[in-house]
């Protein structure tokens, strides 16, 4: 187990995080809600700017303004100081504007928070979903989205599949992480506070009816396989924080970590990761990834602590073992041997798979679910000895991929937190 300072382990961020994942989502719901309902006024959406998010018309002035608040509480007092903070706000506002608040939980009251022009409140309205009900769980938002698109597609007369759904809600949820990272890159980098970095990237309907619109991804478009693949690990990574959060006895911070450093991959780092996951695949492909292969990636990731991220892929190190990487790789004993082949095939006459071979002589040893002690690759192979025409550069090359080690969880995790 890897010792911290008590600060370091007070210090996660999952709840905040969780939270604002969740006003995206309520955020992109309503959005989305507004066109279906053929709102012509709604020009552009705002993140954490005059509140959680903002819908604004083509002048600026403000439609709506939208707190979310994913609290377990189901008293209404205990919202009473958000409620009251959401009633004062007023820039770019006029008599038109409304004040919607959000909550995850049912509570023992949902009526109206009156307006007090006295004392410069407004009036807040506990938002309505579409299936009439006053909250949506944090468990049940990617349902409500799911189900807010699908009408949205019925309604355009636009094909309608589960898969085409997935795509199209991948897609506008990157676009919103996007403009996040970039208002949170301008603060950092532009000497913009906070508000105005927000307040530059709004994301335009125009831009959410485009990814709606979207087509379907392709096997032969590598950037959207890729693209899907990233989204995949992610969406899969928050529900597993989100289902643990609570849970003291799983460490969740190696999950955290690893989510934020995959999302800002770029595209040539994201294919080492795809090729990582699963070594023997010979080229990029939505068949290369299935939700059971990116559970098992992250399962190694929530088992075995102390994991690095400074650099290239998530990985962990042990001086005299050297890097270790994790893998979606499941060796039984019926394919292992066909694994293994596939393994060598990528790597053979150093022209099969030139990405494969990089991350196989960065990498010493690679972390597989598999029921048997270590081996390496040369031990197992029999294609070992049939590499022809290569320089002694080369040689040395291949000496160390063949020398490459897997590793079963378990071992992997006593080898590296030496239980």
């Amino acid at each position: 187990m890897t010792l911290v300072t008590s600060q370091i382990a007070n210090s996660s961020a999952i709840p905040a995080w969780s939270g604002f994942v969740y006003q995206g989502k309520v955020a992109l719901y309503h959005a989305i809600r507004l066109l279906v309902q053929k709102d012509n006024e709604a020009f552009c959406l705002k993140v954490e700017t005059l509140d959680d998010f903002v819908i604004h018309n083509s002048v600026g002035s403000v439609l709506s303004i939208h707190q979310v608040k994913a609290m377990k509480s189901g008293n209404r007092s205990a919202y009473e100081p958000a409620l009251k903070q959401a009633s004062k706000v007023s820039s770019q506002c006029n008599s038109k504007t409304i004040r919607w608040f959000h909550v995850s939980t049912d509570l023992d009251d949902f009526t109206d928070r009156a307006a007090n022009v006295v004392n410069g409140e407004f009036l807040v309205q506990f938002y309505v979903y579409h299936d009439e009900r006053y909250f949506v769980e944090t468990g049940f938002i990617d349902t409500a989205l799911n189900q807010i698109v699908t009408q949205y597609l019925a309604d355009n007369r636009l094909l309608t599949t589960e898969q085409l759904v997935e795509h199209k809600l991948a897609k506008l949820q990157m676009l919103l992480a996007s403009r996040v990272n970039l208002a949170h890159h301008r603060n950092q980098n532009e000497s913009i506070n906070k508000f105005e970095a927000a307040d530059s990237i709004p994301i335009n309907f125009t831009e959410i009816v485009d990814c709606l619109h979207s087509v379907a991804i392709h096997d032969s478009d590598y950037d959207a396989v890729l693209f899907r693949f990233r989204t995949k690990l992610l969406e899969r990574t928050d529900k597993l924080l989100e289902s643990h959060q609570d849970n003291q006895s799983i460490d969740l911070n190696d999950l955290f970590a690893c989510r934020h450093f995959i999302a800002s991959m770029n595209t040539d780092r994201l294919t080492r990761l795809y090729y990582s996951k699963v070594p023997n695949q010979n080229n990029i492909s939505l068949e290369g990834f299935s939700v059971n292969s990116v559970e098992m990636y992250l399962d190694i990731i929530a088992e075995i602590k102390g994991i690095r991220i400074t650099q290239d892929l998530p990985h962990y190190f042990k001086s005299d073992l050297g890097a270790f990487l994790p893998t979606s790789m499941q060796f039984r004993r019926t394919n292992q041997k066909i694994n293994i082949d596939e393994i060598q095939d990528n790597v053979t006459g150093m022209r099969r798979n030139p990405i494969v071979q990089d991350v196989l002589y960065d990498y010493e040893n690679l972390i597989v679910d598999m029921p048997s002690p270590p081996f390496r690759l040369c031990e197992q192979s029999n294609n070992a000895s049939k590499f022809t025409d290569i320089s002694e550069t080369d040689k040395n090359r291949f000496t160390k991929i063949n020398n490459v080690r897997f590793v079963s969880v378990r071992d992997a995790s006593g080898e590296i937190n030496d239980q």
